[in-house]
């Protein structure tokens, strides 16, 4: 299963565990109510919006998309800055040079370059697929 499905999966059973419905989700998380009815139908959430549902679930990223089996969260999420920082980090340790990363990936290397040089964040479909790619934390990655 994708991790985009498996966010939409999930999302579906903790909101039937924590007995909310979508209007209550919205309201809570201060995320549109058709959103929330997109996210459930399977189509990528926004990386801040994906942070403000974990949030209000309580749950790590990483649970949400599937990277884990158990719930870690400790603290609220919140985008920073740092999360091109910690793409630059892990593209730096992997030891491969943009090039072979887009050759790789299918991620241009005019994107890469944006987000290593931090011009702009990454999607959160990028995000995934790059955490899976270098075998890293989605928490990790959104500044976590």
């Amino acid at each position: 299963m994708n991790r985009i499905a498996y966010f939409s999966e999930i999302l579906k059973d903790l909101m039937i565990e924590r007995d909310l419905t979508v209007s209550e989700l919205s309201s809570l998380s201060g995320v549109n109510v058709s959103r929330i009815y997109d996210y459930l139908s399977g189509k990528a959430p926004a990386t801040h919006n994906a942070i403000k549902i974990a949030n209000v679930l309580k749950c790590s990223l990483d649970y949400l998309f599937g990277f884990e089996q158990e719930n870690t969260l400790k603290d609220d999420y919140f985008l920073t800055s740092d999360c091109n920082q910690r793409l630059k980090s892990v593209i730096d340790q992997s030891g491969k040079s943009r090039y072979k990363i887009s050759q790789d990936t299918g991620i241009t290397q005019t994107q890469l370059l944006n987000w290593y040089k931090g011009y702009r964040i990454p999607k959160l479909p990028s995000l995934v697929f790059l955490a899976e790619y270098f075998n890293c934390s989605l928490d990790y990655l959104v500044g976590k």
